[in-house]
């Protein structure tokens, strides 16, 4: 008997941010407003192969309601990232912390 492994990686969040992740590698990437994405975000959720997706601050504030039913599940796992509205500082002291979370290292920027 086998298990389905997760693989797929997928953002979703305003053009900036989905063209920065299709330049990091991530080939799965939307591109949409934060009040529209509740359909893409049910799809997604559904999606027996994802495992992590990663959306904007906006995206997340705007489907609070739904991303809570979503996080009930074990997968996918969700990243909040600053999309292009965020406060620089604020953004950098958030990635600084999901790397730290992640390496276990603090780096100074």
């Amino acid at each position: 008997m086998s298990s389905q492994q997760r693989t797929k990686i997928i953002s979703v969040g305003d053009e900036e941010t989905s063209l920065g992740f299709s330049l990091a590698g991530i080939s799965d990437s939307y591109t949409v407003e934060p009040d529209k994405a509740s359909s893409i975000l049910r799809k997604l959720a559904e999606d027996s192969e994802l495992a992590i997706l990663i959306i904007t601050e906006e995206v997340a504030n705007t489907n609070k309601d739904l991303l809570t039913r979503i996080k009930l599940n074990p997968y996918p796992v969700i990243v909040e990232v600053p999309g292009k509205k965020a406060y620089f500082e604020a953004a950098e002291d958030k990635i600084r912390a999901l790397i730290k979370m992640a390496l276990g290292i603090d780096l100074e920027v």
